[in-house]
């Protein structure tokens, strides 16, 4: 029997690429979610590299980093989730997102840069949440910490296709993240987000097909960043 979930939080009011703050212009934080073997770092890298031939300051980043709260979560995904709760597999990934918000995705918003961002706290709430931990606590404490995201793309994929990908893709045994029960609760909690800033794509057409709608879903975001440049004093 499939454990009921506890409903994914409320979703929060969607901020304006590109506001500005006083004479400040701030930059578009974009973050592509979705269940393990959806094509996130695939899309990633392909958004990255289109709106850097464009002309655009890009910051790619990814969740866990490779700093030492990250490399800890990677250590653990390797050895095996089971010997750690779910609430010290949170704190690892909180501790781990403070520090790309300070160190990474801040700087970068501040000078205008469009920050592309495979995961975000949207994954901890459903990684996590599916592990039993209330998922608008999760909410809540990342959102002390981390600046809301002005899109997030969320990849859709039946769970059914996972592990042909996974093991496709990576000819191993998966771990606790990999699993198809866990990953079946994962994509209801990332089925139950609302946020008004999530765009939905179906993840299982053609990989050039995703990333036009990963651009279509891009495209008013940046002509309000160009509309702000203009207007700005020091464009």
């Amino acid at each position: 029997m499939r454990r009921r979930l506890k409903k994914a939080c409320l979703p929060r009011p969607g901020p304006v690429c590109a506001r500005r703050t006083g004479r400040r212009r701030q930059g578009c934080l974009v973050a592509v979610e979705g269940i393990d073997g959806a094509g996130k770092t695939t899309q990633c890298a392909r958004l990255a590299r289109a709106l850097q031939e464009r002309g655009w300051d890009v910051v790619g980043l990814r969740e866990p980093t490779e700093g030492p709260y990250g490399r800890r979560i990677r250590e653990l995904a390797r050895s095996g989730r089971e010997n750690v709760s779910v609430r010290e597999e949170f704190e690892l990934f909180l501790r781990d997102r403070e520090e790309n918000v300070r160190v990474n995705i801040r700087p970068a918003l501040r000078r205008g840069a469009v920050v592309v961002l495979d995961r975000y706290y949207y994954s901890s709430i459903a990684y996590q949440g599916a592990r039993g931990l209330d998922p608008d606590f999760i909410r809540r404490e990342n959102e002390k910490i981390a600046p809301l995201a002005d899109l997030v793309i969320l990849l859709t994929i039946p769970v059914e296709w996972i592990g042909r990908r996974i093991e496709g893709a990576r000819n191993q045994a998966r771990d606790l993240f990999e699993k198809e029960d866990y990953l079946r609760r994962v994509k209801d909690l990332f089925d139950q987000m609302q946020d008004p800033q999530i765009v939905r794509i179906d993840a299982t057409a053609d990989e050039d097909v995703v990333f036009q709608g990963i651009q279509n879903a891009l495209e008013p975001l940046l002509g309000k960043e160009q509309q702000e440049k203009a207007r700005s004093p020091d464009a």
